[in-house]
């Protein structure tokens, strides 16, 4: 629904570039030829609008989260009545340039997912004002549980307009939780981030910002435990979580002192246990194709492990839940942050935390 407040909604995140989120599933895909799909869903995209769903599919309901975001054309106009139909609650900045959209196109032979995404319009610097102004209004007036700043920027807003926004919140009042990273760096140096939560890819791009040896480096050259830790003391964050798809993740905790590494399962192996013996699983096997769909993974994680902490759950465990209800969303080949909660709690059961 639009609103023009948060109306006491737990969390209030900042998702300034959403996009109408296009899947399509094919047999297989061939370069250079016509390629048909045999299904296709039309849905909700952008960071904080999967953060969103992924809420609404645990509880229910969205109620705990109201989105500030920007759209334009018909394009957002179509995103603003699904948004309506899921009951979401979003205070919306509108813009004059069409709202973009994103393409996933499944190979079902190969089991590889490929984005493509479409260009978002550049807002213009009344639009960019507006935003700020509104998000600073609420965080002052109506400070919520949480502030969460969810995806990447569209063109003509400015990463020092979202350092502003977050440099407003009430002090100690509001946890921020950050899951962003194209030109974030003025938002990492106003030291105001409670938790980081980022993918390999991100975490290196982070450090070769602040130290050259690693510019260079692959994800996969870098020691993550190490690297989260070295990042929460570097912008002083309490809390660092890093993913890095199905490999081990980690959660540094600076003021214990302590990393934490999460084995996740493998979800191929075990699909049949994870979601029941169905032929869906049956066929899964028999391809031996990977996971569905990860589009959303991370968000839904970021979703889950929010809302848990405001539960006053451990960030250890909080993300552990999340990282299960993560991977039990690649498990669903439908629309983005989609999942199944019996799922999740079983992949749960077979994560495994250890301290290094």
């Amino acid at each position: 629904m639009t609103t023009d407040e948060s109306n006491g909604s737990s969390i209030f995140c900042l998702a300034p570039n959403p996009s109408l989120q296009i899947t399509i599933q094919f047999d297989q895909i061939l370069v250079g030829e016509v390629n048909r799909g045999i299904w296709q869903t039309n849905a909700i995209g952008g960071k904080g609008q999967n953060l969103a769903t992924a809420i609404k599919q645990y509880y229910g309901n969205a109620d705990r989260v109201t989105l500030l975001q920007i759209l334009g054309g018909s394009i957002g106009n179509q995103i603003q009545a699904m948004e309506d139909d899921e009951g979401f609650k979003c205070i919306t900045v509108r813009t004059a340039l069409s709202t973009r959209t994103s393409t996933t196109c499944l190979d079902a032979r190969t089991g590889e997912m490929t984005e493509m995404v479409g260009v978002s319009g550049a807002i213009d610097e009344s639009t960019e004002r507006e935003y700020e102004q509104r998000a600073i209004e609420i965080l002052q007036k109506q400070p919520p549980r949480a502030l969460a700043l969810c995806g990447t920027f569209p063109p003509g807003l400015h990463a020092s307009t979202m350092a502003n926004i977050v440099k407003a919140r009430v002090a100690e009042k509001t946890l921020v939780f950050v899951d962003a990273i194209k030109d974030i760096q003025p938002v990492l140096a106003t030291g105001c981030i409670d938790i980081l939560k980022i993918n390999s890819i991100e975490m290196a791009n982070i450090l070769a910002t602040v130290d050259k040896t690693y510019q260079d480096l692959q994800p996969c050259d870098i020691d993550l435990a190490k690297a989260a830790s070295t990042v929460g003391t570097i912008f002083n964050i309490n809390t660092v979580a890093v993913t890095d798809g199905p490999s081990m993740a980690y959660l540094a905790d600076k003021t214990q002192g302590v990393c934490y590494g999460f084995t996740i399962p493998d979800l191929l192996k075990q699909y049949t246990y994870f979601v029941g013996d169905t032929k869906q699983s049956e066929k899964i096997q028999e391809k031996e194709s990977r996971l569905l769909n990860p589009l959303g993974a991370g968000d839904t994680c970021s979703a889950i492990m929010l809302s848990l902490l405001l539960e006053d759950m451990s960030a250890v465990e909080a993300f552990a839940q999340g990282l299960a209800a993560a991977s039990a969303s690649c498990l669903k080949a439908t629309t983005n942050s989609n999942f199944d909660c019996n799922v999740m709690q079983r992949i749960r059961e077979q994560i495994f935390i250890t301290e290094h």
